[in-house]
């Protein structure tokens, strides 16, 4: 069937299809999920906690794994192993504190706190789901502008006594945390949280949501997927931007229209695990499914 395609990237659409088919056999099981946040957030296991785990690891999804993975740990035992209570009973004293000496490279205690603040409003009043449902258009292609609508839904809840609104949305840090796609933002950390909730649970991703249809979602695009998409004539843009994540989701959208982003996972264990390094005299094309489609790999 993929064939007939006329795919929207220079690769040969049957090639490519079946190597990313391959590559999701090799990559795509729960024994890899040593090398992703996921790990720390499956161990979880009531929907509260799981999915305020889901959000705050997506929001701290960047650096090295071993270091987010660090940093969540550290997070989850000040909130006494139990985020989705400890975000449903935050107050502006005891849960502060706790919070206070909290840092993951250049995200503070003070930015997961005014987090959990406004997260508390929304699920004093129902399910993180509806809130990011109001901004949801059902005749829109993609989810990139519920998106967008979520953030600004979000930080438009009132801010705390300890929380400034004319400060928090001036710090860096926090404003890093809450990237709105309306700007142009390739939303890497937004784009995977909806990957994870929306998604079946197939053991990798969580299946919590069930009114976002997977078909909408975008590829979360860091520096490892921009450098593989790349390769795989996938991209043919520069930097990681929301038109990245949409060119790159309209040529898997062509191989599977239902569920495009169901190759992410996979790619992002080729940058993760080294497979598809920077340097190219470390590459190891030899072990890559995906060596017959690439620029670098097919040449070697």
């Amino acid at each position: 069937m993929y064939s007939k395609m006329p795919l929207l990237c220079s690769s040969d659409p049957v090639l490519l299809a079946r190597s990313l088919e391959k590559l999701t056999l090799t990559y795509h099981h729960p024994r890899h999920l040593g090398s992703d946040p996921l790990i720390v957030v499956r161990r979880f296991a009531g929907r509260p906690d799981r999915e305020m785990a889901a959000f705050f690891a997506a929001l701290l999804s960047y650096g090295r794994v071993e270091q987010i993975n660090r940093a969540l740990e550290d997070l989850f035992d000040r909130m006494n192993q139990h985020p989705g209570a400890f975000v449903m009973h935050f107050n502006n004293t005891g849960s502060s504190e706790r919070l206070l000496s909290f840092k993951h490279r250049f995200t503070d205690g003070e930015d997961i706190g005014c987090l959990c603040w406004l997260m508390r409003q929304v699920l004093a009043k129902g399910t993180l789901e509806d809130f990011f449902m109001r901004g949801h258009r059902r005749e829109e292609p993609d989810i990139a502008d519920a998106a967008g609508r979520f953030i600004r839904n979000f930080i438009a809840l009132k801010f705390g006594p300890n929380f400034s609104r004319k400060t928090m949305l001036r710090k860096s840090s926090f404003k890093h945390l809450l990237p709105d796609p309306a700007r142009g933002s390739a939303c890497k950390r937004l784009f995977l949280f909806l990957r994870w909730v929306a998604r079946p649970d197939d053991g990798i991703d969580l299946g919590l949501w069930k009114k976002v249809p997977p078909s909408k979602l975008l590829m979360p695009i860091d520096t490892h997927i921009m450098r593989i998409g790349r390769r795989l004539g996938m991209l043919n843009v520069k930097t990681p931007s929301l038109a990245a994540a949409r060119q790159m989701t309209r040529c898997l959208r062509q191989i599977d229209p239902d569920d495009p982003v169901r190759f992410d996972f996979s790619l992002c264990r080729l940058g993760i695990k080294q497979v598809c390094s920077t340097d190219v005299k470390s590459l190891s094309c030899d072990v890559c499914d995906m060596a017959g489609v690439c620029a670098v790999g097919a040449s070697d």
